[in-house]
């Protein structure tokens, strides 16, 4: 039999009405019944595909999207789906094959930001998998990324060391340095491998700032013997290059034999010569610092804090000096910024801002306690960190915890684990009953989880993993108690990054809450998230719409839009409120402030079909006829290329008010259009037929009238019937 078209598209349309509603089963239902018509359709495959997704019937809708994969050979998105699912479904070794594949596609199509992305999503999948690294640093070398780059040859040059290819792992360090010649950790891997560069012991339990000293120093040392330095082409402020090489020479000297005044003199006067670099600076700023110049010191360091090389160390000597002064908050300030900056030198793009409101969270946190004993525990965990051997290979670690907790949807800083009583041990912990209650052995896995919270009773993390424990045993309402209880603990700590976390994995499991979901909305605006505020004003009211609060769902969305507008947020989100709004009132019968509303859409967006809609149906039920027509027939006039889409409108419009004679001979002139001239025929002799039983005989007549001019099989009866009726007829 041939397709239905008709059928086709009330299908999706129904289908797409039913996920906009996320009732997914309705939606999984008509896609299916429009795939009966059109089985090779794609974008029915795709809203099928989603709709089994949501539903969480995942190994479905795994298949719908191979299929779609299939069908789109240059799609990536079914593609990217694929991926997400094997992921989600724990099927690791097919996911890190899927994310490989997603990245050739992307990096075929110049998408490099998301190649980048799907390879790391591979190194996180599979640690010990060389080829995402490879692709990395490949991609990052391209692009003069040398930091980046440098890392991955690094995460290569510990895999190959690992696997016991001495050979190749030194090839790689050897790339790593080419790249970044400051790569403190590359040059003490170097030196493991061939006793050249420095030496793991004579670094070892350094801090940053005693390793910027130090590079600092010889990258002044090498100057005094390079050709290409600045003063050596007349460009030292009149000073010869003998005077500033004698300078330089008796300066580096004086600060490697502790001689503190001298080496001040001396790098002042060559800061007054024009030799305004940042190795100056920073080695005259520590020697300020040991001679308790601080004041001359902050001045400095905050120019050295601006360059790359410089930034962590000159954060925590900034700490360091203000804690010094007794300027508490200033202290916090810059050791907070010294973490932020190791900890988002792991992280990817995608990842930075979160990182960024987790640090700024904490800053809070830190400040709200305003007290002495704060600063001094972070200080202390800080500097022990900071100053332990093998620092920057702990960093790769906690970041690999870090990027495990995200994933389950629990946001960490750095800080927040090294501050963990028995952090290792902690991890470790959690790791295994990670592992255990993939598994199935609940209760094994549970208590692990206690023991965590035992060494760490401050530790959310531990506090999550019970939660999804008891959610993989199917006590729901358990997890859901949890997680209120966790994000309750985050939003008394001013931690809302977590707090926002905690309420929205809560509502995964009770979407319907309104009053949680409020309580989300007042953490979002406070931490500045105004659009995802909104996108919850959205969804509180189209809860309460749901259960039949219409007058609470309009004042959700009204109070949503005035956030929008004192916050001076524009775009979908505050469209969608608007729209939401005048439809609230419609049903609540305010048809002024409906109208009000749409009336104004319509000014900002006069392409907005839908908006023209409702101003149609306000219009009639205004009894405002003659402009309601009008504003159906520009509608129309928009839908000329989709008369389907026209129908639907129509068909709408005719149910809601069957007494508008012109809405049913649209109607039937829409279905002559599409081909369908016997619906229309029946249309309009149902209509008539209402007419004259209404005794409206001149109405009727001109209903006969479209019916002849149709041709239609009895034309005889309808005419016969005009004649009793005293019409003339027309031919």
């Amino acid at each position: 039999m041939p397709a239905n078209k008709t059928a086709f598209q009330d299908a999706l349309k129904k289908a797409s009405n039913a996920a906009w509603d996320r009732r997914w089963d309705t939606a999984n239902k008509e896609y299916r019944r429009a795939l009966t018509e059109f089985p090779e359709d794609s974008s029915a495959h795709s809203g099928l595909a989603l709709a089994l997704q949501e539903a969480d019937r995942l190994e479905e809708a795994l298949a719908e999207y191979r299929l779609l994969a299939k069908m789109q050979a240059d799609d990536t998105v079914p593609r990217a789906r694929i991926a997400i699912l094997l992921e989600k479904m724990n099927r690791k070794t097919d996911a890190v094959t899927a994310y490989l594949r997603l990245g050739e596609m992307y990096q075929k199509q110049k998408q490099m930001n998301k190649a980048v992305e799907a390879w790391r999503k591979v190194s996180v999948l599979d640690p010990d998998l060389p080829e995402p690294h490879e692709k990395l640093a490949a991609a990052f070398t391209d692009a003069g990324h040398t930091g980046p780059a440098a890392r991955e040859w690094m995460a290569l040059a510990k895999l190959a060391q690992k696997s016991g290819d001495v050979e190749h792992a030194q090839r790689c360090v050897e790339r790593a340095l080419s790249l970044e010649p400051e790569n403190t950790q590359a040059s003490f891997m170097l030196n493991e491998f061939t006793g050249r560069g420095v030496s793991n012991e004579a670094l070892a339990g350094t801090s940053p700032v005693e390793m910027a000293r130090r590079s600092a120093l010889a990258r002044l040392a090498a100057s005094v013997l390079d050709d290409k330095t600045p003063w050596r082409r007349g460009e030292s402020g009149g000073h010869s290059g003998a005077d500033v090489d004698s300078m330089l020479s008796r300066a580096i000297e004086a600060q490697q034999k502790g001689q503190t005044t001298q080496a001040i003199d001396l790098y002042e006067q060559l800061l007054a010569a024009g030799m305004v670099r940042p190795e100056i600076q920073f080695n005259l700023a520590i020697l300020y610092q040991n001679n308790l110049q601080h004041s001359n010191a902050i001045a400095l360091l905050n120019q050295t804090a601006k360059q790359p090389q410089y930034a962590v160390a000159s954060h925590f000597a900034l700490g360091q000096s203000y804690r010094s002064q007794n300027k508490i908050d200033q202290a916090l300030d810059h050791y907070i910024q010294a973490m932020k900056i190791v900890d988002l030198a792991t992280v990817n793009r995608a990842q930075a801002d979160q990182v960024i409101r987790l640090y700024q969270s904490l800053s809070e946190s830190y400040h709200a306690k305003g007290d002495d004993e704060s600063a001094d525990k972070y200080r202390a965990t800080l500097l022990a960190f900071l100053t332990h051997k093998g620092w920057q290979d702990k960093v790769r670690e906690v970041r690999d915890h870090i990027s495990a907790e995200a994933m389950g949807g629990t946001p960490l800083s750095m800080q927040e684990v090294f501050e963990t009583p028995e952090m290792q041990r902690v991890i470790e912990l959690l790791r295994v009953s990670d592992e255990l209650m993939r598994e199935g052995k609940l209760y094994s896995a549970g208590d692990l989880a206690y023991q965590a919270i035992e060494l760490a009773p401050n530790y959310l993390p531990a506090h999550v993993q019970l939660a999804e424990i008891n959610l993989t045993a199917g006590r729901i309402s358990e997890a859901v108690l949890k997680y209120d209880a966790l994000a309750e603990t985050a939003e008394v700590r001013r931690d809302l990054p977590k707090a926002i976390s905690f309420y929205r994995q809560a509502l995964r499991l009770g979407p319907d809450d309104v009053t949680r979901r409020a309580k989300l909305i007042n953490v979002l605006v406070q931490s500045g998230q105004l659009p995802e505020a909104l996108n919850e004003f959205e969804a509180v009211g189209e809860g309460l719409e749901a259960n039949g609060q219409l007058r609470q769902a309009a004042d959700k969305y009204s109070e949503g839009l005035a956030l929008a507008s004192r916050a001076g947020v524009v775009g979908k989100t505050p469209a969608a409120l608007r729209r939401h709004l005048g439809v609230a009132y419609l049903k609540l019968r305010e048809h002024d402030k409906a109208l009000a509303i749409f009336e104004e859409m319509r000014r900002e967006d006069p392409n907005d079909n839908n908006t023209r809609y409702y101003l149609v149906e306000l219009y009639l039920r205004k009894d405002l006829i003659q402009t309601a027509q009008m504003e159906l027939d520009e509608l129309l006039q928009r839908y000329i290329e989709t008369p389907f889409d026209a129908r639907a409108a129509l068909e709408s419009l005719a149910s809601e008010f069957p007494e508008q004679i012109f809405l049913h001979q649209y109607l039937a002139a829409n279905y002559v259009t599409t081909g369908d001239k016997e619906k229309a025929i029946q249309l309009l002799d149902e209509l008539g037929e209402r007419l004259l039983n209404q005794g409206k005989n001149e109405q009727a007549v001109s209903v006969i009238q479209d019916i002849i001019a149709l041709d239609p099989p009895q034309a005889d009866d309808y005419q016969r019937l005009l004649t009793e009726l005293h019409a003339p007829i027309t031919e």
